[in-house]
């Protein structure tokens, strides 16, 4: 681990290659639902299988995230994020090339189900290059980038197809882009093992670090709680809109403007609550306040047709809905595990949330179907609270926590 006070110049540049072809995975994730009536029209499918399409990118990064980190047991990490960055630029051309609804599945899967994979491996050069001090201020700006690729989709993507000739030609870009993050990182990233450090990137069992993960408490308690707000959330993202235009009587173009304060107060929760957490000591009471938030705020999106209120709320709950994200993660790096642990375990919690999220769309269409969407998204609203509960068992890693604990070991050695 790196002790000196900053980050140099390389760890940062191998921080931001990585964050910026993440970031660029959201942008076209979430710009689905923007280029989906063009999509339909160009290839020719139906709605169902529109959500398959939605659905698939979840299901990948559910199943893919942990074989793609269980990699750095018998490779180096930067052959395995140099893959990574090839196969989102080989999703981003088979979508821009895409003649049928199969290299549609097949890219938008490549897509998502690299995507995790980028945060976990990259844990390992955050373990080599970034001082444990710096690691929550580093984890709340990596979270940030995800929001922000939500929102470029969103609101920014319809600027970008004016630009440009299509959708097409706009997937290609990105492929494009990819490829050269790919290109740049050959050449700007390295491993930086300091005499202090033990990390060695011998061969080891495939297994040999998700054991390590496994037996910490914490790594089980975020990856049983993570899901809860996961399903909410997709749920929410998915189907609010819908219900927004259909129930209340909302344009989509105003539905669309209300969904766009999530990522805003999502991309400012990552950037504040690591600040929050490290001025006050203490980072488990702000993880379960998103466990005790979310519930209410998702839930307030149902009970009024203002759009100055719904906006306030939408903020509010991007806010929580990220506010425990880099802490959360922050805690695995404070628990002694090697690199490659830390790295599975990231990718062990990001693979059961991207499963919650998949049911979070499953189930909320299957219940709209007969309750309607009201009933649905009301229903989904409440599964935070198992978040909560789980969270309420985290081990604290804050820094006034670990000053007790010294002082309690000097006690009674005394």
């Amino acid at each position: 681990m790196n002790r000196g006070g900053k980050i140099p110049v390389r760890g940062w540049s191998i921080l931001w290659i990585a964050w910026l072809a993440f970031m660029v995975a959201n942008l076209t994730n979430f710009a689905f639902g923007v280029i989906l009536p063009d999509m339909r029209s160009d290839i020719g499918f139906d709605l169902q299988t529109a959500g398959y399409l939605s659905a698939i990118a979840w299901i990948g990064k559910g199943l893919l995230t942990i074989p793609i980190t269980c990699l750095i047991s018998k490779g180096k990490p930067k052959i395995v994020l140099l893959s990574i960055f090839v196969l989102l630029g080989i999703g981003m051309f088979l979508q821009g090339f895409a003649t049928n609804t199969f290299m549609l599945f097949v890219g938008r899967l490549l897509v998502m189900g690299v995507t995790a994979g980028i945060v976990s491996v990259l844990v390992v050069f955050k373990i080599q290059w970034i001082p444990t001090e710096k690691m929550g201020a580093v984890n709340g700006i990596e979270m940030f980038t995800g929001p922000a690729g939500q929102l470029l989709g969103t609101a920014a993507f319809p600027m970008f197809l004016a630009m440009m000739a299509g959708w097409r030609e706009v997937m290609v870009a990105m492929g494009v882009f990819a490829f050269l993050l790919a290109f740049v990182w050959m050449f700007v990233a390295k491993e930086c093992n300091q005499p202090w450090q033990s990390t060695h990137y011998e061969k080891v069992p495939i297994l040999q670090p998700l054991k390590e993960a496994l037996a910490y408490k914490n790594t089980w308690l975020l990856a049983l709680a993570w899901p809860a707000t996961s399903l909410t959330w997709i749920a929410i993202y998915t189907f609010w809109a819908t219900y927004a235009v259909e129930n209340i009587g909302l344009s989509t173009a105003e539905a669309g403007m209300i969904l766009g304060f999530i990522p805003i107060g999502s991309a400012i929760a990552c950037l504040v609550s690591p600040v929050i957490a490290q001025t006050w000591g203490y980072d488990k009471p702000l993880i379960v306040a998103s466990g005790v938030v979310l519930p209410f705020s998702y839930y307030g999106l149902m009970l009024s047709d203002n759009i100055t209120v719904l906006s306030l709320v939408s903020f509010v709950t991007g806010y929580a809905a990220y506010n425990f994200v880099p802490l959360a993660l922050t805690t695995l790096y404070k628990t002694g595990m090697s690199p490659r642990a830390v790295s599975m375990g990231t990718g062990f919690i990001f693979s059961l949330s991207g499963l919650g999220g998949a049911v979070g769309g499953a189930l909320t269409g299957w219940l709209g179907s007969l309750y309607g969407l009201k009933t649905a998204l009301s229903l989904t609203c409440f599964a935070p609270i198992l978040f909560a509960l789980f969270a309420l068992f985290l081990t604290e890693t804050g820094w006034k926590a670990g000053e007790k604990n010294k002082l309690l070991e000097q006690n009674l050695c005394q």
